[in-house]
């Protein structure tokens, strides 16, 4: 494929302006989204923002009430799932629990009406490359966590889908289990080139897996980009307060000084790169925020300056936190790798600083992207 023709592919999925409701209940409201050829794109938010609906839409287990959905170009949205060229893995792996696994590997194909000829060398083929050859005969109820995902996933991707949704796949699976699950279905995903839309409430797990990652909240898309993006820049109040690791400070423009913004909050001024985004007047509400890896211990050279009292350190892996509570209430979270020495203890004050360019200035809701 020459770069003109590889230009001119159609999109392995373009979502464009759905809205799903259940009577008043808005589910899902003027969604868009594009997935290229290949892409691993997570769907990530709270209970109830509209996620699994949308990608239920797309697999057409819902019926939209307005919009379109094009998978390779073509619209879907009056079309069966079985017509759509996608599969669907689910949380709970929904295996059939009388059935060997041999059997259930190859039910797609049955269904598509393979010969039985191509289906018995076409099993054996996917049970190989997915290192489950072995369990051919036996039933989910003797399989461990880890090998009926394996199953569940060999059933999914068996007829060769354009498109794999995948609804929480690992929710249900030990902690230690998932990170060895996670860099396994990466791995697939990247050799068969296939694109995978992955539903979860878990943003390691996005950020962990998704090229794109998509930040959905009360029935709509709050930011989409990939994950370094959505972790260093995140443009909303939500998303901001959504993603793990940011302080949120709240407050009223002080002033705009060339680059630079200065919010008055209840913790003092402020001090927030505008990045290439219009700044709001004097006077107007804004909300900015700064990630806790930013922060640094002590008075430094660093524009923003304050001071606060440890009250809890906490552990994430290799990470110590240190939770913070300033004189005007606010907490503080201050990340720190955990090899280093510890700066504080709790009950102690200490000075904190950060730069100008690491305090990210949000869009109000409805605001531009």
């Amino acid at each position: 494929m020459n770069g003109t023709e590889a230009a001119a592919a159609p999109l392995d999925l373009e979502i464009r302006s759905i809205r799903k409701l259940y009577g008043d209940f808005v589910a899902v409201n003027d969604v868009s989204l594009s997935v290229s050829r290949g892409q691993f794109v997570c769907l990530l938010g709270p209970s109830g923002c509209g996620k699994t609906t949308t990608l239920r839409s797309v697999a057409g287990l819902e019926a939209i009430d307005s919009g379109d959905i094009l998978i390779a170009g073509k619209s879907v949205a009056d079309l069966p799932p079985w017509r759509r060229d996608i599969s669907m893995m689910f949380q709970d792996f929904a295996l059939f629990p009388h059935m060997t696994i041999a059997r259930q590997v190859g039910f797609g194909l049955e269904m598509l009406k393979w010969p039985k000829a191509r289906i018995g060398p076409r099993v054996q083929e996917v049970l190989q490359s997915f290192e489950i050859a072995h369990l051919a005969e036996r039933k989910p109820a003797t399989l461990s966590g880890g090998q009926r995902q394996r199953v569940a996933l060999a059933r999914a991707l068996i007829t060769s889908p354009r498109i794999l949704l995948l609804d929480e796949p690992i929710g249900s699976l030990d902690y230690s289990l998932r990170e060895t699950v996670m860099l396994e279905l990466k791995q697939v995903q990247r050799q068969l080139g296939i694109s995978f839309i992955w539903v979860t409430h878990d943003q390691n797990e996005a950020f962990s897996l998704g090229d794109r990652v998509v930040v959905m909240n009360h029935a709509r898309i709050e930011q989409q980009g990939t994950p370094d993006e959505i972790l260093s820049r995140p443009r909303t109040p939500f998303v901001a307060g959504f993603i793990q690791g940011n302080n949120v400070f709240e407050g009223t423009v002080e002033g705009v000084q060339g680059s630079t913004l200065t919010l008055n909050t209840k913790s003092g001024p402020v001090h927030a790169s505008l990045d290439g985004m219009p700044a709001p007047a004097v006077g107007q509400r804004a909300t900015v925020s700064v990630r806790a890896e930013h922060l640094k211990f002590g008075p430094t050279a660093a524009e923003n300056q304050l001071a606060g009292t440890c009250e809890a350190i906490e552990f994430f892996g290799s990470l110590r936190r240190y939770v913070l509570r300033l004189p005007s209430g606010q907490q503080l979270k201050i990340d720190q790798f955990g090899a280093e020495p510890a700066r504080t203890t709790v009950g102690a004050t200490t000075e904190l600083s950060w730069r100008v360019g690491d305090t990210v200035l949000h869009t109000q809701p409805g605001g531009p992207a």
